[in-house]
């Protein structure tokens, strides 16, 4: 699941936009997807809303932004 996406983003150049809202992602994929957005410099958009990330999630995501220059909106809409 989510282990595989951060993995594909790691290595992403094209894909810009990424909606990934609805998917019960939890922590240990918002841990996963904030270690892709540590290297990532083409996603632009991402949507991780209703996935269940939780503060421990959030927190890891928001980690990422601290060096990604690249990623401009995000929602974490109704995350538990």
């Amino acid at each position: 699941g989510a282990q595989h996406i951060g993995e594909a983003l790691k290595i992403n150049t094209v894909l810009t936009i990424l909606d990934l809202g609805r998917n019960d992602i939890g922590v240990t994929g918002a841990q996963h997807i904030g270690e892709a957005l540590k290297i990532n410099k083409a996603l632009t958009t991402l949507n991780l809303e209703l996935n269940e990330i939780g503060a421990e999630g959030a927190q890891h995501i928001g980690e990422a932004l601290k060096s990604n220059m690249v990623l401009t909106t995000l929602s974490l809409r109704q995350n538990k």
